[in-house]
């Protein structure tokens, strides 16, 4: 017995993209061409500074940050002697002031003393948020807890819960 077998090309499972499928448009079998619509874009509002520059850094268990970016931006070099002070829970670090002197180390990194870092409580290795300020050669630490405190207000209204 002799069988005789048809070859018929089955259409693609996912059709070729055609230039209008690149630009927004769409196709469903045998329905034409639907317009989507474009994502509308979160309105972000502008930063009302551009004096301060943001960095992250880690903070290991001697205490030592650095955030290359930051510390360009403040044109701070090794060898250079910085004090500590602490105002509102945030770490003050600037050139040659203050008590607790610490020189930058060859990596540019800054040492805060555990007496700093215990007054703020930071009890060992943590993510802060650096804040230098070119304008007026100064080094802002925020500390994780105090970042969670000054941003709960605003993630409950983000989150629908209200101020």
């Amino acid at each position: 017995m002799v069988a005789v077998v048809r070859s018929i090309p089955l259409p693609p499972l996912v059709p070729r993209l055609t230039l209008p499928d690149r630009q927004g448009q769409r196709r469903e079998a045998g329905r034409g061409q639907l317009l989507r619509k474009p994502l509308p874009l979160p309105k972000v509002p502008e930063l009302p500074r551009r004096d301060v520059v943001f960095g992250l850094s880690a903070m290991d268990r001697a205490g030592r940050i650095n955030d290359k970016l930051v510390m360009a931006s403040l044109g701070w070099k090794p060898g250079l002697q910085v004090g500590f002070a602490i105002r509102a829970g945030v770490i003050v670090i600037a050139p040659g002031a203050g008590q607790r002197m610490r020189t930058l180390d060859q990596l540019c990194q800054v040492n805060v003393p555990a007496r700093v870092r215990q007054a703020c409580r930071i009890d060992g290795p943590e993510r802060v948020l650096l804040a230098g300020l070119p304008g007026l050669q100064l080094l802002l630490v925020h500390p994780a807890a105090l970042l969670g405190h000054l941003t709960a207000d605003l993630h409950a209204a983000v989150l629908g819960g209200g101020a």
